[in-house]
């Protein structure tokens, strides 16, 4: 066990014809974990903040879970449920086209470590995002604005210069992150219901 501080986002949308599917991401970012439930609160809301831009107000945000322990299946510590508030967040991405992810495509973000796996293979951090727009003229790339958004947000969690001042590392280490970037082409994400989290 070590301290670290975890936050997880989980979206809700609609996806074949059911409003409350959820889809979400848990970052484990730099900087100690917060030691009060206003603390979790502030660092929560500044973190969606930035990532809402990464998806369309069709997906709402619902609800926050923090961790502090970077044990695997370690308990959350701090939960906040925005739909019981009547505080739910919807992302803000908007883009000229109108051509939207289909409800299990996604589009990836990353960022690339000085770390190589045991096989040599570089290591990199990844996250999915549902709920963006595509070209209009090539249904499998991401519309101009959506990769425009996953490019700032990546730097923000890059350099720490986003509104919760916190840079992206993994579960068990933080990571020297050399750069970030995202995927041209968006990609399929299988959704299904999944109990809530721990």
């Amino acid at each position: 066990m070590a301290a670290a501080t975890g936050l997880s986002v989980v979206k809700r949308f609609t996806y074949r014809g059911d409003p409350t599917e959820e889809w979400g991401n848990t970052y484990w970012l730099t900087g100690a974990p917060p030691t009060t439930s206003q603390a979790w609160r502030d660092l929560f809301d500044n973190f969606v903040a930035d990532e809402r831009t990464c998806y369309a107000d069709s997906s709402h945000v619902v609800r926050g879970l923090g961790y502090d322990d970077d044990t695997p299946g370690a308990h959350a510590v701090w939960t906040v449920d925005l739909e019981a508030l009547g505080q739910e967040v919807p992302g803000n991405l908007t883009s000229a086209s109108t051509v939207k992810y289909a409800g299990d495509q996604a589009g990836v973000l990353e960022w690339l470590t000085e770390r190589k796996s045991s096989r040599g293979k570089w290591i990199y951090l990844r996250k999915y995002f549902h709920d963006g727009f595509l070209s209009p003229v090539d249904a499998d790339r991401l519309a101009g604005e959506t990769a425009l958004a996953y490019e700032a947000f990546g730097e923000q969690l890059l350099n720490g210069s986003g509104s919760a001042g916190r840079m992206v590392r993994s579960q068990r280490q933080t990571e020297t992150l050399v750069s970030t970037q995202h995927l041209q082409f968006v990609t399929t994400r299988t959704l299904k219901r999944r109990g809530k989290r721990p």
